[in-house]
């Protein structure tokens, strides 16, 4: 059956049901993945899947259920469930349902027709070059697995019983790749890099492998330094762990539920000035873009720090409810099988100047951190870290040999607190868009 008809019957089902408002949400998608061991073949998926997702609101009280694959058999049980869950739930939804908005939905550059376009062998040509330009960055790489392309393409429709029908289109391009470089001295190192954009154009595996084999060789040998505290450089994959940390405490259900560590502090002076961080539901291109959050909320973009002043958080239509506020668009999907909550769209630290080497050169003795480990360990209510950290060492504002082994901990607050300088080489991992940072005074400890 056509899912546009599983949607028409599953609004039809609801509008008869006793449920005083009513959603569906309905998804459908493709894709591919490639994968190469070396320069072979070592994987090759296509895949498809559709569902729908049916939300109630029954005496003030939201209920859920969702569907699968072939819908037609199941929805009769699925809004029945749904009705069910109502009534078991202690959870009063006094944010209802989206009305439709005035005006019309904005424009989003997020769909690429190319990506159905291009033949399946111009596809695995993407992987191979990647795993070939990681073989060729260095003599010393003796292996590149995996090497992975992969593609989607998704259409979602949201209807619900107070006239609101959206739909919306999406692609995105990904490829990754993991090189290891080793010679008979220093042993073996390992090195990752991958990448996702909605447009095929955009993406270009070739240098992802190059970067990956040229990390993987210039990683070897490399040793602890002694223990201290240093002026630091976080390449910017490295920042976005850190901001990814901080982001916690700008989430609308960890506000309403004391978990936020920044909430207290709304309005007030916490962090350097340096630091600008805003959600954009609408950023050209991005992963996060779209024209309607997850409830059919039109995306919008919201501050979040000013010039280190917390200015907002991000809601959806129940937690903002629970805080007295409006929703920001920020309802988020992860998953059919899950009713909407509170996430970001595309999160931004906002860019300074200077590229990451510009950044290396300000520091006299310190180290430029490539990699962090054990960042699910930090806890994002105290902010408090204790990561393993690599990368290299930084002379008289050169970068130098490589360094691994060292341990980096402090809390999130005082780290955003010592930046001396934000980068200009804003770059996006995931929808989570962040620039090199360099902080003063950062205890680093060897084993």
């Amino acid at each position: 059956m056509d899912l546009q008809k599983d949607l028409d019957l599953a609004a039809e089902l609801l509008s008869r049901s006793p449920a005083e408002q009513w959603e569906v949400w309905a998804r459908s998608g493709r894709g591919l993945e490639i994968a190469l061991r070396g320069q072979e073949l070592d994987k090759f998926e296509r895949y498809s899947n559709r569902g729908l997702a049916l939300r109630v609101i029954l005496e003030g009280k939201a209920g859920f259920a969702f569907v699968v694959g072939e819908a037609a058999d199941g929805l009769a049980r699925a809004v029945e469930e749904a009705l069910a869950s109502a009534r078991g739930s202690d959870l009063e939804n006094r944010g209802g349902l989206t009305p439709p908005p005035e005006g019309e939905l904005p424009p989003c550059q997020v769909y690429d027709p190319a990506l159905a376009d291009e033949p399946l062998e111009r596809k695995r040509e993407r992987a191979l070059k990647m795993a070939r330009a990681a073989q060729q960055a260095d003599p010393r790489v003796v292996h590149v697995h995996p090497a992975e392309y992969a593609e989607g393409e998704a259409q979602v429709w949201l209807r619900n019983s107070l006239g609101l029908e959206f739909s919306h289109r999406s692609t995105v391009a990904s490829a990754g790749v993991v090189a290891m470089a080793a010679d008979e001295k220093h042993g073996q190192e390992v090195a990752y890099e991958s990448d996702s954009r909605r447009f095929l154009a955009d993406l270009d595996p070739a240098e992802l492998g190059r970067r990956a084999g040229r990390r993987a060789a210039s990683y070897l040998g490399g040793e602890p330094m002694p223990d201290g505290r240093y002026d630091v450089v976080l390449e910017n994959r490295v920042a976005a762990q850190f901001v990814g940390l901080l982001a916690h405490s700008f989430l609308g259900d960890n506000l309403v539920k004391g978990r936020s560590l920044l909430g207290p502090r709304e309005g007030q002076k916490a962090l350097s000035e340096l630091v600008t961080l805003l959600d954009d539901g609408l950023w050209p291109k991005g992963l996060g873009t779209a024209p309607f959050d997850g409830e059919g909320t039109l995306r919008r973009r919201t501050v979040l720090i000013e010039r280190g002043v917390v200015r907002g958080f991000v809601f959806d239509r129940l937690w903002g409810a629970a805080a007295g506020r409006r929703s920001t668009g920020n309802a988020s999907r992860g998953s059919l099988k899950a009713p909407p909550g509170v996430g970001f769209s595309n999160l931004v630290l906002e860019p300074g100047q200077g590229s990451r080497d510009e950044l290396v050169s300000r520091v006299e003795r310190g180290m430029l951190v490539t990699e962090i480990m054990g960042g699910h360990t930090a806890d994002p209510i105290s902010g408090e870290f204790s990561f393993g950290a690599s990368g290299y060492l930084i002379e008289k504002g050169r970068v130098g040999r490589p360094v691994k082994s060292m341990a980096m901990a402090g809390q999130v607050v005082e780290l955003f607190n010592r930046l001396a300088a934000v980068g200009g080489d804003l770059e996006f991992f995931g929808s989570l868009g962040v620039p090199s940072l360099l902080v003063s005074d950062v205890s680093l400890s060897g084993p």
